[in-house]
């Protein structure tokens, strides 16, 4: 046979197992055989490895070509198999399912679904492929290892996973979503909230006649979220009361919050939230 014969163009080879164009490069990709270099398509040292190599054209310019074996590799054939679920991914990154499925929201990589996660075309992008539970047909999204790498995934797993112990003369703490806020643990629970997706408003002045401001209102339930930090001095402490005695009066919504609440947001803040009628999961 000649090698026209024996070798695929990507293109082919998306046809021959029934995907798009689109979708295959974005699978060899995510794979690590081809890398994007400014216009053109680039084989690694695994896709050299897996018989590709390059071809000319005087109508197509250089481009890169399969053996026909590799429409069996097991890679392609059931490309699941090579990636990674939001659980996965966030085990890499000592993150929660939850928090890695909220951290591709905000990077627009990901689409809150009725129930589950739908891929957007900048997820494809970057590798991720669409799936289902096979029983309940939930869909949930898997993604390459090399997810774990991208520049944009890292900046934001070190935004959303700041100490919240931060030097004592920060007076000012910028949150995810512009909000500036006078303590580490407020802008914890700011960008908490801006993750899930949980509409709200910051330092909001109360609906009474007496002056008093509330830490976080979220107006789809008409809630107020309350945090107690472990401030010293009577004067901080008579405020705490008094703000808690006019929730009390007014009879409005309120849930608190404390120090010991910060470390596990994704289970004690989603849970109340819950009872309130927002499902933040």
């Amino acid at each position: 046979m000649t090698e026209e014969v024996q070798s695929l163009s990507t293109s082919a080879l998306a046809k021959k197992l029934g995907k798009s164009s689109k979708q295959m490069f974005a699978e060899l990709e995510a794979l690590g055989w081809i890398v994007r270099e400014g216009d053109h398509w680039t084989l690694t040292a695994k896709g050299t490895f897996e018989g590709g190599h390059y071809k000319e054209s005087k109508r197509f310019g250089t481009y890169v070509v399969w053996p026909v074996s590799v429409i069996e590799h097991r890679a392609l054939v059931n490309p699941d198999s090579q990636l990674l679920s939001a659980a996965a991914v966030g085990k890499l990154l000592s993150c929660s399912a939850v928090q890695m499925n909220r951290m591709f929201n905000e990077l627009g990589w990901i689409e809150r679904h009725i129930k589950g996660w739908r891929l957007t075309e900048a997820g494809t992008r970057y590798g991720g492929r669409q799936s289902e539970d096979a029983r309940s047909g939930v869909p949930y999204v898997l993604w390459p290892e090399t997810i774990t790498v991208h520049p944009a995934l890292q900046a934001s797993r070190i935004d959303t996973e700041r100490n919240i112990r931060l030097p004592a003369e920060v007076s000012v703490y910028q949150c995810l979503d512009g909000h500036q806020l006078p303590s580490a643990g407020l802008q914890k629970i700011d960008d908490w909230l801006y993750t899930a997706g949980v509409v709200h408003a910051c330092q909001r002045r109360l609906p009474i006649e007496e002056e008093a401001v509330c830490d976080f209102y979220i107006p789809a339930a008409r809630l107020y979220i309350e945090f107690w930090d472990e401030q010293d001095g009577s004067g901080y402490l008579a405020e705490k009361m008094r703000r808690k005695e006019l929730y009390q009066r007014y009879q409005l919504n309120m849930i608190e919050l404390s120090v010991d609440d910060l470390p596990e947001l994704d289970e004690t803040l989603s849970r109340r939230l819950l009872k309130q009628g927002l499902d933040t999961l």
